[in-house]
């Protein structure tokens, strides 16, 4: 059975689509996948290290719409050369790195070892918004 015979078998449907009926489902694969981009990653960096789109388009010598493509979707294709230079603007290293998909406890501890690294709140900078409530 090839894979459009299997697809009329369970009802003409695919992952995708049985997914996207799934409301609560497709809502929450949203919110993972955009947690997960390095553009949401990026700006949380920002606003930990209260910089503006603006001073880091001075940083790196750029112009301020570039930095708005960059945090809207165009670092998913940006190069290392580029990711590495807004890290490296924003006081932080760019590792590219390779998780183990198989040793899920290995991949658990790395991932939390780097979300404490980077956002836990007591070694951060406060940001621009805890300042203005301050």
């Amino acid at each position: 059975m090839n894979a459009t015979e299997a697809r009329k078998k369970r009802s003409s449907s695919t992952l995708v689509e049985r997914t996207r009926r799934d409301r609560n489902r497709a809502t929450r694969i949203g919110r993972l996948v955009t947690e997960a981009s390095i553009e949401h990653t990026l700006q949380q960096i920002m606003e930990i290290e209260d910089v503006s789109a603006a001073e880091l388009a001075k940083r790196v010598k750029s112009k301020p719409p570039q930095i708005s493509r960059d945090l809207h979707g165009g670092l998913s294709k940006a190069r290392v050369s580029r990711l590495a230079t807004l890290a490296g603007a924003l006081g932080y290293d760019f590792i590219p790195m390779f998780i183990p998909r198989d040793d899920l406890e290995k991949r658990r501890a790395l991932l939390d070892v780097t979300r404490d690294v980077l956002f836990k709140p007591h070694t951060r900078k406060r940001s621009r918004q805890e300042k203005a409530s301050a």
